[in-house]
């Protein structure tokens, strides 16, 4: 027959609570506690790591919206800085077209310019070279007559100025109060001693006092002569002539270019 010792049984299973209860109330309890505290704060951590990332996913939206909104502003600052420079390219187009077409005007009025001038060379070169083609004609084929006849149209003159024009005759002779006047005669051809006689009698009436007279040979004058005593000159000859025409000359042929034009 089996012995079984109860008193040890029961001292075994006391001792087996006992050490249940020790291990429960020193070991797993503890460890139980320590797990609950390690959960909760994994629970905090996570609750905190998901408050976090919905402040990060918040943060990124405003960075988003923010770097959305720097776009659209550099997009739009592009915009305004892309008009503003075509704005001042067509200004500065239109300027340089204006300043291109004032330089062309410019230009062009200048070059009508020195056209009409060189043209103008041209006519007087020309009508000068006719002149004096036609001056050294006449010298040879313009008779003694017609010479003759100048100096009697001067002397002429001369006597009817006293008519004409007394107050100028007193003002000269009042310029040659103080001296012995000298009539300086330039003529075309030489003058006949009856046209010296003749010119110094009327020169003289002219003073109202004896003259003395100095007398040069310019065959350019063509025909008559040119004379001065004092202030006043007098000349009737046929180069004072061809000058007059000269300059009519020229007036025609500017008045003709300018009706052409």
């Amino acid at each position: 027959m089996l012995d079984i010792d109860l008193v040890t049984i029961l001292a075994e299973i006391i001792n087996f609570l006992v050490l249940a209860a020790a291990l429960y109330f020193l070991l797993f309890k503890p460890s139980i506690k320590r797990i609950n505290q390690h959960s909760a704060e994994k629970e905090a951590l996570l609750a905190n790591a998901r408050s976090k990332n919905r402040q990060a996913e918040q943060k990124l939206a405003e960075i988003e919206e923010r770097l959305s909104a720097i776009d659209a502003e550099i997009e739009s600052r592009l915009e305004e800085a892309y008009q503003q420079a075509k704005d001042e390219s067509s200004s500065l187009l239109d300027i340089t077209q204006k300043e291109a077409e004032k330089i062309l005007s410019e230009a062009d009025n200048e070059a009508a310019k020195r056209q009409q001038h060189e043209i103008e060379e041209l006519q007087e070169k020309l009508v000068d070279t006719i002149l004096d083609i036609s001056s050294q004609i006449l010298q040879k084929t313009t008779p003694k007559l017609t010479h003759d006849n100048l100096v009697k149209e001067i002397n002429t003159e001369i006597w009817d100025l006293g008519k004409s024009d007394m107050r100028q005759v007193r003002n000269i002779r009042d310029s040659l109060a103080d001296q012995k006047p000298t009539v300086y005669v330039t003529t075309a051809k030489t003058l006949s001693p009856e046209q010296q006689r003749l010119l110094v009698r009327t020169f003289s009436a002219l003073a109202d006092k004896n003259i003395s007279m100095e007398i040069d040979v310019d065959p350019e004058l063509v025909a008559g002569l040119r004379a001065r005593i004092g202030d006043l000159i007098v000349e009737n000859t046929l180069a004072m002539e061809l000058n007059e025409l000269k300059s009519e000359v020229v007036n025609a042929l500017e008045e003709s270019v300018d009706v052409e034009e």
